[in-house]
């Protein structure tokens, strides 16, 4: 009894026992492969290894692939190829899916899942993928060629200055929505049929107030020209209204819908082009200017160079043809100039007036109009700090085709003119001398000076300066921290040099020694030696033709103030001035200092008898011979009738005078009275009018 009792107690639970022994005895022969009765798309994966599933489905992705689709549009066949929409099935995470189904945890439920791979198949999803974009262009393409009335968004153009305009209307359109579903559908089949796509009645977006609003626009942009002015540059640019017309875009979009209306920039670009130069402009450096009036030295700021702002013209000439026909012509900046404002501004802040000096002349003379040229020649050099700075390297050799023209000038020690070639730019040394002065007071470094070999009033005594080409120069060096800025101006009776810098507060002053080692001038004759078209100096005539100068030497030195109060007198400069001697032209014959055999002018004797005339001229020491002439005018017996020598000629004594004396031939052809009127109206006695 106890046996059957054991014995009914065992079998049920060896019954229970043997399937869970052969669940787990598979499960563990299947722990790497698909659970049993798991397929995709008629691909049995159950019972294969994760590489053999894999494989399976490239194999049927590569099958989806290489079959062609077919779709009909509006009765139109058309092929379509899946990789044109790159069609792809994602193998890995397939397969990943397939490998968990039926992986339930716990005995019952594990048991359970694997009871129902037996009875129960798991079909999955294929993940398929594909190009929206190829997609959509596909559809695009199909329903331009098939369609052929589609929507109609309206239009609007410009001819010959009218705005014509096209209304919006319906159509057909493919239902691309449905349509991308529908080929997305097809093409996870392998066994594919002719898919058609459906077409729909299709409504335009626009409407005619839309298309009317942009007409509007159109017109109030051509119908008036457009100003646009630069603020900057002052550019003007009016576009006249055929180049509106021209530029004017009318764009219909589909989406989002609307009606844009635009501006060409390309061919307002073109349009600006001839005048690019005009608003286009370079950069300007900072500069300086001074007022010679004050003296006062202030910064002009610098200016980048500007540049076509070609998208803000496009939008301001919109804008102004919308408005008022006025606007803005923008500009961007451009180009950064080489000196800035803040350069400048660190360059010549700490600028003011040093020194000046100015010397005068005599207006409207050669040498005046070289002293200006070179004047304005200097004006505005600049000499850094440590530099040095020469007249001659700067205004080179003075020659007529610079404008320089020929005036006195002291060649070898004497004043000539005008032949000489360094005769070219004379008078320029008074230039020098202002320059030089203006340097001194300035106490700027004297690298090179050379005063005049003869001293003239006009200049201070030792404190003077000659030029010549390529020597003498006058140098300076600026032996300051500050640049120098040399200005020059003169008027028609004087020359000013000015000097503007920092020279550290310093202040000069001059002191000049009395003259020493005095040479005194001689007088001294010399021949007369007329220039052309002047007459020759007569006998008691004479001519200063140069002005003497005394020689002496001169001492001057510089004495430097400094800001603390430090006095610094410097090596005075020695200069030694040659004498000239005074000349005076005179008569050859008036060399000696006497007078000698010297000409006089011949008296007038015509009228006069012959022989009051022979005793005239014989006392004054003269030659005479007589020429009879035969007269029939008993009044002009024994009457000079002419001479030779003229009357006035000058002539020395010894020289031969042919008197022409009337002889009466004692007839009277008229009957007159010898004693009557004279006939023509002369005295008798009187020698007449001087022929």
């Amino acid at each position: 009894m106890k046996t059957r009792t054991i014995l009914f107690a065992v079998v049920p639970l060896a019954i229970l026992l043997l399937p869970l022994s052969v669940y787990w005895i598979d499960r563990a022969a299947s722990e790497d492969e698909v659970p049993r009765n798991v397929s995709v798309a008629g691909v049995e994966l159950g019972g294969l290894g994760r590489d053999d599933a894999v494989l399976a489905v490239q194999t049927h992705e590569a099958e989806l692939v290489e079959t062609p689709a077919f779709f009909i549009v509006n009765g139109k066949r058309y092929e379509l190829a899946p990789k044109s929409v790159d069609l792809a099935v994602d193998e890995t995470r397939l397969v990943n899916q397939a490998m968990v189904q039926r992986s339930e945890e716990g005995l019952i439920s594990g048991f359970t899942a694997w009871i129902g791979g037996f009875t129960t198949p798991i079909v999955l999803d294929l993940p398929v993928s594909m190009d929206g974009d190829a997609l959509a262009n596909q559809l695009d393409i199909w329903e331009t060629d098939a369609i052929p009335n589609p929507a109609y968004e309206g239009s609007v153009e410009v001819s010959q200055g009218e705005v014509l305009a096209e209304y919006p209307r319906a159509g057909e359109a493919l239902d691309k929505d449905r349509a991308s579903v529908l080929v997305f559908e097809t093409l996870r089949e392998v066994t594919r049929r002719d898919t058609e796509l459906p077409v729909v009645t299709s409504n335009p977006e626009l409407t005619d107030e839309d298309i009317d609003a942009a007409v509007e626009e159109v017109r109030r942009i051509i119908d008036n020209p457009v100003s646009l002015r630069s603020t900057d540059t002052g550019f003007l640019m009016t576009f006249e209204t055929d180049q509106l017309e021209a530029s004017v875009i009318v764009e219909v979009r589909d989406n989002p819908p609307g009606v844009n209306v635009s501006i060409d920039d390309q061919y307002i670009a073109a349009v600006l082009v001839p005048r690019r130069d005009e608003f286009e402009i370079p950069p300007v450096n900072a500069a300086y200017t001074i007022d010679l009036n004050t003296d006062r030295v202030e910064i002009i700021p610098g200016r980048s160079g500007t540049k076509l702002d070609l998208p803000g013209v496009v939008a301001s000439l919109h804008n102004a043809a919308l408005g008022g026909g006025f606007g803005e012509f923008p500009l961007l900046e451009g180009d950064k100039p080489e000196f800035t404002t803040d350069e400048a501004e660190e360059f010549f802040g700490d600028i003011e007036l040093v020194s000046e000096f100015s010397t005068r002349y005599s207006a409207g003379q050669p040498r005046t109009r070289n002293i200006q040229l070179m004047a304005d020649i200097v004006d505005g050099s600049i000499v850094l700090p440590g530099a040095t700075w020469g007249i001659n390297d700067h205004v080179g050799e003075r020659t007529e085709e610079k404008g320089f023209e020929a005036a006195p000038a002291i060649i070898g020690g004497v004043v000539i003119c005008c032949d000489h070639p360094a005769n070219i730019g004379g008078g320029v040394s008074q230039f020098g001398t202002t320059f030089y002065n203006a340097v001194f007071f300035g106490c700027y470094e004297d690298v090179e000076h050379t005063p005049h070999s003869l001293y003239f009033t006009r200049y201070p005594e030792g404190r003077e300066a000659t030029l010549g080409f390529p020597k003498p120069d006058v140098i300076f060096r600026n032996n300051t921290d500050t640049p120098v800025i040399i200005k020059t101006q003169y008027t028609d009776r004087d020359i000013t040099v000015k000097m503007f810098g920092n020279n550290g507060s310093k202040i000069c002053t001059s002191e000049t020694s009395e003259r020493q080692n005095i040479e005194e001038h001689e007088e001294i004759l010399v021949r007369d030696v007329p220039e052309e078209g002047e007459r020759p100096l007569k006998p008691g005539q004479a001519r200063l033709e140069q002005d003497g100068k005394i020689g002496f030497t001169v001492f001057v030195t510089r004495i430097v103030t400094m800001p603390d109060g430090t006095v610094i007198q410097e090596e005075p400069f020695f200069w030694r001035y040659r004498k000239l001697n005074e000349e005076t032209a005179v008569h050859d014959c008036e060399l000696s200092g006497e007078p000698v055999n010297c000409p006089a002018p011949l008296p007038n004797l015509v009228g006069h008898t012959s022989d009051e005339a022979f005793t005239t001229l014989t006392e004054a020491g003269y030659a005479v011979v007589r020429i009879d002439l035969v007269t029939e005018d008993p009044n002009q017996n024994e009457i000079v009738l002419d001479m030779n020598p003229p009357a006035g000629e000058e002539a020395v004594p010894g020289t031969t005078v042919t008197l022409t004396v009337g002889v009466f031939s004692g007839e009277d052809p008229g009957g007159e009275d010898p004693g009557g009127e004279d006939p023509g109206g002369g005295d008798p006695g009187d020698g007449g009018d001087d022929a």
